[in-house]
């Protein structure tokens, strides 16, 4: 018995199989879309949480760098300065490796490009501060001029005021003992009054007012060398290794006035303070701005992102 097919049964089967195999290259295509869409979006939010550690870890080193640096410029020993002045530094660093981990990921959104190169133009501008900051406060100039104030040239004017008060004993019963007396304690009162500018020297920020000062303590200290000089001449020989003694010790307190001269004007202390609560401070904030802005913009596009 022979079975014949038609030509039209034939076509009627090829189109329901070509049929059936569209159909399930469709649902094929649909679901590979759908996949592909989903684990793109998943990428994108990976990278944005990365993008958000990534900004909150500059933020915290930054703040940790500022602390440091304050710490630097507020500590009373050259040793802890550059401890905190290097922990500053290391802060730094840390925030701009951050930095640089951070750029490549936000070259696909405008407004986060933007934000990031106004924090980069910050972050430059802080970190030149940094730099002028921390190498005044590890040189701790002003804290130095105290202590030489506070001890060597105090104790060197206590040797010259004792030295002359023996002088003045030992001549009391000589003719010439009032005026010996006169020159002694005007040798002592004008050393006194330059000990006295002293700590003002050191506070003080302007040149002119500095200027001022270092002329009056010059004429106290011709007023000084001149009572010493005319001593000269009125101590007998009981009273001469004494007015020696008081030579020699305002001879000293002469050099470390002059030192202390020396480092008061470089101001190390006072220059790195001002800059520190002024363009410093000011200059972290905005850095600290930039990233808050830049934060919220990133999590704005997660937010899109996952409702789209």
């Amino acid at each position: 018995m022979r079975i014949f097919y038609s030509d039209k049964g034939m076509t009627r089967m090829q189109v329901g199989a070509a049929i059936g195999l569209v159909l399930l290259l469709a649902g094929i295509v649909v679901f590979l879309v759908r996949y592909d869409d989903s684990h793109g979006l998943q990428s994108a939010f990976e990278q944005s949480v990365k993008k958000i550690h990534i900004i909150q870890t500059m933020s915290r080193d930054l703040l940790a760098s500022a602390e440091a640096e304050k710490s630097a410029v507020m500590a009373d020993t050259d040793e802890a300065s550059q401890t905190f002045a290097e922990q500053s530094s290391q802060a730094a660093q840390h925030v701009e490796k951050a930095r640089r981990e951070l750029e490549p990921l936000l070259g696909g959104n405008r407004q986060e490009a933007h934000l990031f190169r106004e924090f980069s133009r910050c972050w430059d501008k802080l970190q030149e501060i940094d730099r002028e900051v921390l190498a005044l406060a590890v040189q701790n100039t002003n804290l130095k001029a105290l202590r030489l104030s506070f001890v060597p040239a105090a104790e060197a004017m206590r040797r010259m005021e004792e030295a002359l008060n023996h002088l003045i004993d030992v001549v009391s019963a000589s003719p010439d003992a009032v005026g010996i007396t006169r020159l002694a304690s005007k040798a002592v009162m004008g050393a006194l009054n330059i000990y006295t500018l002293q700590a003002p020297h050191i506070a003080e920020i302007t040149a002119t007012r500095m200027d001022e000062m270092e002329a009056v303590m010059h004429s106290l200290d011709v007023q000084v060398t001149d009572a010493l000089q005319s001593l000269q001449a009125r101590v007998d020989e009981p009273g001469k290794p004494f007015l020696e003694a008081a030579w020699a010790s305002y001879k000293d307190f002469q050099n470390i006035n002059a030192a202390i001269v020396d480092l008061s004007r470089q101001n190390s202390n006072i220059r790195s303070y001002a800059l520190s609560l002024g363009q410093k401070r000011k200059t972290t904030a905005q850095c600290q701005d930039v990233l808050a802005a830049l934060q919220e913009t990133v999590q704005q596009s997660m937010t899109y992102k996952a409702t789209r």
